[in-house]
């Protein structure tokens, strides 16, 4: 089977990809003109491995990778992910819709499977933002 790219100009990108590419060839950017199936994106480099929205209540309103949300109290709660890191050494990104200071916590280190996210206050004190936005993104 022969498959041809185009870009949204009708450009032709790349003709004659005619294999797929695999997971270590995504990871390590050297799938040159193989194809990219939608069920192997995830393991691309750049692409966010896990990501969640919550509310104030930590209601999880969307998630992606994600197998429940734990509050820990007041501006304190953990994310557990579906698949696990591959360590402990992964990017964790996050903001709020109130302007809040968010981090990774200071008091647990993250592990392969979860990560604890802390809100504060300018005055640092512990906050629940209206909405919490995270994504995390390293290799599983």
């Amino acid at each position: 089977m022969s498959w041809a790219f185009f870009n949204s100009s009708g450009e032709l990108l790349v003709q004659n990809a005619e294999s797929e590419a695999t997971q270590a060839e995504l990871e390590a950017e050297t799938a040159g003109v193989k194809f990219v199936p939608p069920d192997l994106v995830k393991y691309s480099p750049g692409v966010a491995k896990g990501w969640i929205e919550w509310d104030s209540g930590s209601n999880v309103e969307v998630s992606y990778n994600v197998t429940s949300l734990t509050d820990n109290g007041t501006g304190d709660q953990t994310i557990t992910w579906a698949t696990d890191f591959s360590g402990a050494d992964y990017c964790v990104v996050g903001c709020n819709g109130d302007d809040r200071f968010i981090s990774t916590s200071s008091t647990t280190q993250p592990t392969a499977g979860a990560t604890r996210m802390q809100q504060s206050s300018d005055g640092g004190s512990a906050v629940d933002a209206s909405h919490t936005y995270v994504a995390a993104f390293g290799d599983q």
